[in-house]
């Protein structure tokens, strides 16, 4: 099963690390430099990879037996860079300083064909760090209608109909209780999921854009922790677990999904490492990776019996991300 991981490149970093789960271990093969590839997706046979800078930009790779080859790189004509995700012909990078949308087209090879369309949204919230918009994450509805952003400084996640030419916009918005920080979203069957970074909550939404209903808040703080900040969402390969980690508390957190959506059972278990980054399921979802990235390790668990059980840790100077193959 192969694997890369994204990294910031200030200290040791190497840039994406390429490596194989096997045998219930990593096994780190090559490395491609890049500068600050703190995010990453893969589409097929290519990788493609944010440079999380001020004037920040993103490149693709195409995937080889044992290396990358970069094919391209475009500038975002925004700043910091922290999301990437591919819908058909399209890819769509989150900005998070500059609070816009980058949206590159693609060319048949999946290489990026021209300088992007770039959206910006508009408004503030009550945090001081909310004084402008601050776009992190983009991706696509499960039935494929909506471009669904998440926007950390608007308390606002934003809908936009997909269609051919990539989106419409600015699309309908659907509002956050306010200072949440809406970070990651988490789409399942019946409801979808937000995790908000500054106050930790996890909310649980039916229906979207402007007709949205929150339905449940829950916390993904075990007890309170004025140094906590929450980052990765992500539903279990079969949907029914969904996966937060928290920074600060150092955490992560895991709840059941019922048929209906709602969740139940939260359990809270150590990353093992500072500053939880990113957490992903292996595709066969028995176990869970996590990018510790103050303490450069990637932390691997087993998922049993509705449990992590923490197995290893393996060093990668600052990681970010984690981003399978397969998915």
């Amino acid at each position: 099963m192969e694997l890369y991981i994204g990294t910031y490149t200030s200290g040791r970093s190497e840039g994406i690390y390429r490596a194989l789960w096997r045998d219930e271990a990593i096994q780190i093969v090559g490395t491609a430099w890049s500068v600050n590839p703190s995010y990453l997706a893969v589409h097929g046979n290519m990788l493609y990879a944010v440079r999380e800078t001020d004037g920040g930009s993103v490149a693709s790779y195409r995937i080889g037996p044992e290396s990358l080859t970069l094919t391209g790189e475009q500038p975002v004509h925004g700043d910091a860079p922290c999301h990437v995700c591919v819908v058909d012909d399209w890819l769509f990078v989150s900005n998070y300083s500059s609070g816009s949308l980058s949206i590159f087209p693609l060319t048949r090879d999946g290489t990026l064909a021209s300088p992007p369309r770039v959206a910006k949204y508009e408004g503030c919230s009550v945090h001081e760090r909310q004084r402008a918009p601050h776009a992190h994450q983009a991706q696509p509805t499960p039935d494929g209608t909506y471009l669904a952003v998440c926007d950390l400084g608007t308390d606002a996640v934003y809908f936009c109909p997909l269609e051919y030419g990539g989106i419409q916009l600015p699309g309908q918005r659907t509002f956050t209780p306010k200072g949440a920080g809406p970070r990651h979203a988490a789409f399942g069957n019946e409801c979808w999921y937000v995790l908000c970074e500054l106050t930790c909550d996890l909310l649980v939404y039916r229906g979207y854009g402007s007709g949205a209903e929150l339905l449940w808040k829950h916390s993904a703080l075990r007890e309170a922790n004025p140094e906590a900040s929450a980052a990765a969402l992500r539903l279990s390969p079969d949907g029914t677990l969904l996966l937060a980690s928290v920074r600060g508390a150092d955490t992560l957190v895991l709840w059941d999904v019922s048929p209906d959506g709602s969740l139940s059972g939260g359990r809270w278990f150590g990353a093992h490492g500072r500053c939880p980054r990113d957490a992903a399921f292996t595709p066969d979802g028995k176990y869970v990776l996590c990018a510790c990235e103050q303490d450069d390790r990637v932390t691997a668990f087993a998922v049993r019996d509705g449990g992590l059980d923490f197995l290893h840790a393996t060093e990668i100077p600052t990681p970010t991300c984690v981003c399978f193959a397969s998915l």
